[in-house]
């Protein structure tokens, strides 16, 4: 179990220990930074918890039929909701299935969308919700476009192989914009709570919550109402970037394990192991998902870093072309990563020492994290969400 888990050998081995021992707790909290393996080793949970094979060990390859819907992200007794970065994770694994066609690429294909899927499970939904009415003709030609890619599937031919890719791609950017997944609604969690309280069709139920730390007020007090008597046979297995973000209460019912930075190598296995790709001199996970198809965010984020300490205005043609380059990341989840460069741009700025006052730099993050929130939260458009962070930014320096 856990040996597609790579650079946590601390988290592994602890659940490993409490699974075999009969320990392990109904609320796990998954903290660390992006890129470190967390939803990863929650899905891998909840294939070892739902295993019916006879190999204690719970191979990553056993052969029952719960762990086959498990590698597939089939299985009806996991559910999965919360914000990721879906879109990008897509056209990442698209781009390393052109390369190369093996079992593995296609594996990561069908779970990296399955990812996004799961996000309009009819367990989550009323089933006269609009959005719901919206997904479900993309879900079913999601499942069709998809079908020729899934392991052990007749791969289209040559002349309409990368065609037919770019359209699951397209059909996934089509389905993500029905609603806000990173704004869980309160009825979700609600719905959430009534399916973990039903029969489970195996021994064992698992839901997988993501970015608990951006659950707004009432999702969170709804989940927490769940968390206080969590159902006999259900886990729940929190994600969360800041553990000081979770409210205490929520906290206090879940046994936390913290996931690191995972370093260069182990940057590069994975690059290596999962994307199947050894050309690149990345040593960075997040890097890797950026650059994979040349649409740098970096560039941008340092033109705009110059002009708000250069004064004068900003120029519309910068905006524009951010904005063009948003949409091809997908939207809010680009602006998410301009953020990130924005942030770790910021960081450099604070390490130099002589360019910004440290109170200045302090509150430029503060600024920097309201405009995300207002965006992923409000739908602010990032055209003007950008604009506005500019003059604020230039009236705090």
């Amino acid at each position: 179990m856990f040996e597609n888990i790579i650079g946590q050998a601390q988290v592994v081995g602890r659940l490993s220990q409490e699974i075999a021992a009969g320990l392990l707790p109904p609320v796990l909290l998954f903290h660390g930074p992006d890129y470190s393996g967390k939803c990863s080793t929650a899905l891998e949970l909840a294939r070892v918890l739902t295993c019916t094979g006879d190999d204690d060990s719970v191979p990553w390859g056993c052969g029952c039929r719960e762990c086959e819907m498990q590698r597939h992200l089939t299985h009806p007794d996991t559910l999965m909701l919360g914000g990721r970065y879906f879109l990008r994770e897509i056209a990442v694994a698209a781009a390393a299935l052109k390369r190369d066609t093996r079992p593995s690429l296609r594996y990561l294909m069908e779970r990296s969308v399955r990812k996004l899927a799961h996000r309009f499970d009819q367990a989550l939904w009323e089933e006269d919700d609009a959005k719901i009415g919206k997904a479900a003709p993309l879900l079913e030609s999601l499942d069709e476009q998809l079908e020729p890619f899934l392991p052990g599937g007749t791969l289209p031919g040559a002349d309409d192989f990368s065609d037919s890719l770019d359209r699951v791609v397209d059909t996934c950017d089509k389905l993500s914009a029905v609603t806000n997944l990173d704004a869980v609604p309160v009825g979700t969690v609600r719905r959430l709570s009534a399916w973990s309280r039903t029969v489970a069709r195996g021994g064992h139920k698992i839901a997988i919550i993501e970015h608990v730390d951006r659950l707004q007020e009432s999702a969170r007090n709804a989940l927490l109402k769940t968390l206080e008597e969590p159902p006999r046979g259900v886990t729940f297995v929190l994600t969360a970037t800041h553990r000081g973000a979770v409210i205490e209460t929520i906290l206090s019912r879940a046994r936390s394990y913290g996931f690191h930075t995972r370093g260069s190598d182990e940057s590069r296995e994975v690059i290596s192991r999962v994307f199947r790709d050894k050309s690149r001199e990345n040593t960075s996970i997040r890097d890797y998902l950026v650059s994979i198809d040349g649409r740098g965010l970096r560039p941008l984020a340092e033109r705009y870093i110059e002009a708000c300490l250069g004064g004068g205005e900003l120029e519309l043609g910068l905006l524009e072309e951010i904005d063009r380059t948003l949409e091809a990341f997908g939207g809010a989840e680009g602006f998410r990563y301009l953020m990130e460069e924005l942030t770790d741009l910021l960081r450099s700025v604070l390490l130099a020492g002589d360019v910004l006052p440290t109170r200045t730099v302090s509150r430029w993050h503060e600024l920097l994290a309201t405009t995300a929130e207002r965006v992923e939260a409000y739908h602010v458009q990032p055209k003007l969400a950008l604009e506005g962070l500019y003059y604020a930014l230039r009236q705090a320096a």
